[in-house]
This record gives structure tokens, C-alpha cells and sequence, in this order.
């Protein structure tokens, strides 16, 4: 066998030879990577207008000459070089992908043993001790029987086709229909974002996060009387994807349209704008400044009065001075101190030993920083860590003292990544989608990471079963006789569930599809001996789950969020401690579908169910759609909010409720 060393060597030199004639052909194209400044004072990256061949009539990006040949000979050597080393990166990955498979067995019969496990810090080597994990018995709802359902049936009664159309047109309206009777004491602002535009002339995006960004807002008014307004987020992709009549640009899982293989070549070197903010609503700098942000998208600034955007939110640090951030988690706000937490996967090269070096950077904005609409924020770096199988985290916990960060086995796909791009610079088609971006490792553990959020310290590490989650209910410490304890309320999966892709959804081909939720598991981590247990709710079938702000961090009794309910789906209440499961009984399950609640909590009052649940509910048949309003204590249906009739609202995002302010 060839030495290691050796190998590694010759593949740099053929790295960096390839690299070098792939920039001067570049170069010799026109292709200028500087920053500049936007008009608004927003730092952005500077991009070539959008421009058809004239000759090929492809896509291209810049304007060259079209007689000048110059650099094409390189450019084809670069090409071939390009797959030369595809093909190594990918051999590589695979190789790499079954070391590291072998080494997650080994790890797994260690850890769960209850050996040591070594951690490096700081460049200092420091055990923790990971234990093996109890786990209650629980009958899964993905182990039903289709047939057990009524009628013989557990299919979806979800119109996909309909849901998934692209909204049409942006309105402003007021004096909203309402029935029903209004708290008088909720006054303020509901702002969902969603992907609302999934094709540009033929072309048509891959993946539901790939759609463009919009923003709905429901707003009640002090005299009670109610207003709808949607607008597009403006950003670089949509207005480059508009102007060409076609996909443009790159989005997270989708590839611009360009019949031309060496402007493919270009623009694979051309870095990702990242404007495209359609999951997470939140607000940072004490609640004053109103951002959206998505899976890859950058943090992007819009006004609370008009939804007007404002662009990228600029930063006054060094955090991705190593390379972008991707894969933010969705932002978690403290009901107390209005301090905004996160965390993102950020790929950074190892030069020394030619490989990947990912790490999650777990940081924060301090409600003290700027409060002006467009000024630099300076972000709080909390802590790096290493990992050489990152997985996306979709949300984490938050208690007094801690982030709750959960690590689970379906750590990114480079293999699966490397094989796309490669078949859409030689073909011109791609197609990856988000869950090809991952791989699922059952053979792992799910780690869970305990960081302290005010000195970064990395304080416990536990170790359990594998399992898939989206969205962690609430984390809250306790102490219980001599063991200090935090407790995490998560919505687990025993895989990741099965999606569509989105051209597949958008034509109405699911008729197979069993919907299914999570099950509601508590993880109970023991400070004292290091041990996670695990106890479930068996049948529970519930994901989007929301919690009244003010009982955040601390122990709760009830969450909010949506059951699958033999396949239509259900707003629900829960009690953590009775099992007791209400569900919003006005509803007529034949047509109304609901989705995304937001708890609202009454003000000055201390009980944890005294507020509004409110949803965006989609009356199938028509297409219609009407914000709900139900009763958080009794669950019982107090008003409805109609918006303009025929008008479309596609399945969308996450949102916020932002009390009092206009």
C-alpha cells in the first residue's frame, strides 16, 4: 500500500494544480469576488447580472466577450480536473464514511457500557463519563397496523397538491372578517415566513426549503379590528430568479438552470448568496429588531410596520472567519433576559491533514446590542465543538444554566452531496434534496450536550439510544434528593420520516403516504452519575409543539402543538403529567386543516394555560384560509379570523407573536 503520507501529498499537489487553473480560467472570465456595500448600508456579496448566451442561449453569469476563446483549454482541464477529484473525494468519503461506521460500533458498545469517553478542549484532554441508557417499553405509532385505523384506513387526508401551489400575489387588507368574540387584552402581531414560490417559468425547485421566502402577518389592532397583510422577502435569489424566468441561482437543495457546461463550472465557483429566509420569525436585540432566517439562509432584517426587508443582518465580529455558518438551529429566545441563542454546523478546512473539520458554534445576541434597524450586531461566541459526524440541530433547549444541544446519528451525507454536484456540473441535472444531505447511522448513539450558557464550559456529555427529533418541547433543572437533574421533553422518532419530493407532493402522487407524528419522550440527565434515562408516551403521535414563554426553562405542565390524528391532523393541548390529550373539537376534520400553533400567554397573569393558541387553518375544498383562535385553559374555540376570500397561503414556517407592538 502506498504510505499515508505519500497519498495525502500527491492528492494536495493535484488539489491545489487543479485549483489554480480553475482560478485563472475564472479570472480570465471576468469573475470578481470582492465585497462591497449595498445602497442601505448592508454588507452583501456583490453578484454579475444574470444574462443569456448569446450564442448557446444558456445561462451564464458575467458578460464575456463572446469571441474571446482564451482560457477555454484551461477551463476544460480544469473541468476534467474537477471530476478527477470528485471521484477521489468521493472514494475518500466512502472510505472515510466505513472507518468511521466501524469506529460508531466500537464507540456504542463502549459508551453504552458506561466507559470513559475523552473529550478534547482547549487542546487538553478531559473524561466524561457517558453511562448506559434505560428505556421504558412504549408501543410506537409507527408500529401500528395501517389496518388498525378506522375504516381499514391510516392514509393522509392532506391535499398536498393544493397546499404546495406558490402564492400569487401580496395583499394589504383591513377590517378582516371576524366571528367570534376577541380577548380584549390580545393586541399585537402574528408573522409567519414560508416558502411560497416553488417554480420560475419550467423549472421547478426540488425541495419544499427551497421555495421563496414570504412573510403573512395577522395583526390586531388597539380597537380590536383586524388586518392581513403578505409580502415577499426581497432578496437577491428571488429577484435573480424573477428577472431570468428561471432557476438563477443556487438555493439549499436546488441548482440554477445553465445548459452550458463551463458557465456551470463558473458558478460552481461562485459562493452561495444565502438570501432566502423562509422558516424561522424571531426577534433579536431585546425584542426590537425583527428577523428570517432558514436551514441555509443568512439572518435577514425586515420592518415590523410594512414587512418591507432591510437585507442581511450585518455582524461587527470574526465568527465565520473559518467559513459560513449553515444549518441554524431555530433561534431560542430567554422569556427573562431577551438574550437570542443559536447554533450552526460550520465546515472549516483542516490544511494540515487535508480533511473537513466541522464543528458546532453554539453563540448568542445580547439584548444590549444595537436596537437600530440595519447597524452591525456583534455576535457572543458561546463555544466550538468538534465532531467528525455533524448533524443538523433543529432546535435546542434552554434552562437558567444550561443549552441543551442533541447530537443524533444522521450525521451530513458528503458522499451523497459530492455525487450531486458532480452529475449537475456534467449533465446539467441535479437532484438532491434535503434528506439526501444525511445520512441515518442508527449504529450511533445520541449524544446530548450540556453547555453552560455563560462561560461556554462544556460540563456533561450523555449518551442514549438513536433516535430522529425536530423539536425539543422544554428543558428545565430539578433536584431530587442528592442528584441535580436536568429533564428534556422531546418529540422523538425512531428514524427520520419518510418525505416526498417536492415535485412528487406538488402532483398529488401520496395516495401511500401514512401520516405519523413523533413520540413525546422525556430525557431525564443525571448530573450526579452521569446516567440518561428515558421514559415515553405511548400512541402520542405529536410534533410543532409550543409552550407558554413564561414557564420556558423551568418545569411546565402543558404543550401545544399538532397531532396526527389517522391521518388529518389535529391542534391539541397536552398535560405532561396526566397524559390527557384535548383536541380542538369545533373543528370539522373533513376539510379544516391546521398547522404551527403559537401559544400567547395572557398578561399579568401567572397560570400556565391562561392565553390563546392561535393557527392558521386551511379549509381544503376552497382553499381559504382563517386564523383560529382558541381558549388555551378550557380549548375551546373563541374566534376566527378570516383572511380575503380565494386568496392562497402555502404551507409555511414557523412564527411569533409579538404582543403589542405596531
Amino acid at each position: 500500500r502506498v504510505p499515508k503520507r505519500y497519498r495525502w501529498t500527491t492528492f494536495g499537489s493535484v488539489a491545489v494544480l487543479l485549483l489554480f487553473l480553475a482560478s485563472s480560467t475564472l479570472h480570465r472570465l471576468g469573475l470578481d469576488n470582492t465585497f462591497a456595500s449595498s445602497s442601505v448600508g448592508l454588507r452583501t456579496l456583490p453578484r454579475r447580472p444574470v444574462v443569456v448566451g448569446l450564442q448557446s442561449g444558456s445561462l451564464v453569469l458575467g458578460t464575456p466577450d463572446p469571441t474571446t476563446h482564451v482560457g477555454a483549454t484551461l477551463a476544460l482541464a480544469a473541468a476534467v480536473g474537477v471530476g478527477f477529484l470528485g471521484h477521489l473525494l468521493s472514494s475518500a468519503s466512502a472510505h472515510r464514511a466505513a472507518k468511521l461506521s466501524r469506529r460508531a460500533v466500537t464507540d456504542r458498545s463502549d459508551g453504552l457500557a458506561g466507559q470513559q469517553r475523552v473529550q478534547r478542549e482547549s487542546g487538553s484532554e478531559r473524561r466524561v463519563a457517558v453511562a448506559a441508557t434505560q428505556v421504558d417499553e412504549v408501543q410506537l405509532v409507527t408500529d401500528v397496523s395501517p389496518d388498525d385505523g378506522p375504516s381499514g384506513t391510516y392514509q393522509v387526508g392532506i391535499d398536498f397538491q393544493g397546499w404546495l401551489q406558490s402564492c400569487r400575489e401580496e395583499l394589504d387588507v383591513s377590517n378582516l372578517r371576524v366571528e367570534g368574540s376577541l380577548p380584549p387584552w390580545l393586541r399585537g402581531s402574528l408573522i409567519h415566513a414560508g416558502p411560497a414560490k416553488f417554480e420560475f417559468g419550467d423549472d421547478e425547485f426540488v425541495d419544499w426549503v427551497d421555495g421563496q421566502a414570504m412573510l403573512y402577518r395577522v395583526q390586531i389592532l388597539p380597537d380590536g379590528s383586524c388586518t392581513y397583510r403578505n409580502r415577499w422577502l426581497d432578496t437577491w435569489n428571488h429577484r435573480s430568479h424573477r428577472e431570468a424566468g428561471k432557476i438563477a441561482v443556487r438555493e439549499t437543495c436546488s441548482r440554477p438552470t445553465i445548459s452550458n457546461f463551463f458557465a456551470r463550472l463558473q458558478a460552481m465557483f461562485s459562493p452561495p448568496n444565502n438570501e432566502n429566509g423562509n422558516l424561522h420569525i424571531s426577534q433579536v436585540c431585546g425584542n426590537t429588531r425583527c428577523i428570517s432566517m432558514s436551514v441555509g439562509s443568512s439572518m435577514l432584517e425586515f420592518r415590523l410596520a410594512d414587512l418591507s426587508t432591510l437585507g442581511k443582518m450585518p455582524f461587527a465580529d470574526e465568527l465565520t472567519e473559518g467559513g459560513p455558518l449553515i444549518f441554524h438551529a431555530e433561534p431560542h429566545v430567554d422569556p427573562v433576559t431577551g438574550e437570542w441563542f443559536t447554533c450552526a454546523i460550520q465546515l472549516k478546512v483542516d490544511l494540515d491533514n487535508f480533511r473537513m473539520k466541522p464543528e458546532y458554534v453554539v453563540y448568542s445576541v445580547e439584548p444590549t446590542e444595537s436596537q437600530q434597524p440595519g447597524a452591525e450586531v456583534k455576535r457572543r461566541l458561546i463555544t466550538r465543538i468538534e465532531t467528525e459526524y455533524p448533524s443538523p440541530v433543529h432546535t435546542i433547549g434552554l434552562t437558567p444554566q444550561f443549552i441543551v444541544m442533541i447530537q443524533i446519528p444522521y450525521p451530513l451525507n458528503w458522499d451523497g452531496m459530492m455525487k450531486a454536484e458532480g452529475k449537475w456540473l456534467m449533465t446539467g441535472q441535479y437532484e438532491g434534496n434535503l434528506n439526501d444531505y444525511n445520512t441515518w447511522q442508527p449504529e450511533r448513539p445520541t449524544i446530548i450536550h450540556l453547555i453552560d450558557r455563560v462561560t461556554g464550559e462544556h460540563t456533561e456529555v450523555f449518551e442514549t439510544d438513536p433516535f430522529f427529533f425536530f423539536h425539543i418541547i422544554n428543558s428545565f433543572e430539578a433536584t431530587e434528593g442528592s442528584s441535580k437533574v436536568v429533564n428534556v421533553d422531546v418529540v422523538c422518532y425512531n428514524e427520520p420520516p419518510v418525505g416526498f419530493p417536492l415535485q412528487q407532493a406538488r402532483s398529488g402522487d401520496v395516495d401511500d403516504w401514512r401520516g405519523g407524528g413523533g413520540e413525546v419522550k422525556r430525557l431525564r440527565l443525571d448530573r450526579s452519575t452521569g446516567k440518561c434515562t428515558m421514559t415515553g408516551w405511548p400512541d402520542n403521535c405529536f410534533d410543532e409543539p409550543k409552550i407558554n414563554p413564561k414557564v420556558d426553562g423551568v418545569q411546565h405542565r402543558y404543550s401545544y402543538g399538532v397531532i396526527d390524528d389517522h391521518g388529518m391532523l389535529r391542534v391539541t393541548k397536552q398535560d405532561h403529567e396526566t397524559h390527557e390529550v384535548l383536541k380542538w373539537k369545533e373543528q370539522d376534520v373533513s376539510r379544516e386543516l391546521p398547522w404551527q400553533p403559537v401559544f400567547v400567554p395572557e398578561p399579568y397573569n401567572s397560570q400556565e394555560d391562561a392565553g390563546v393558541v392561535l393557527s392558521f387553518v386551511r379549509d381544503q375544498p376552497t382553499g381559504d384560509t382563517f386564523c383560529l383562535v382558541i381558549n388555551a385553559e378550557t380549548f375551546e374555540e373563541m374566534a376566527r379570523i378570516h383572511f380575503p376570500k380565494g386568496h392562497h397561503l402555502p404551507l409555511h414556517g414557523h412564527g411569533a407573536w409579538m404582543q403589542g407592538q405596531f
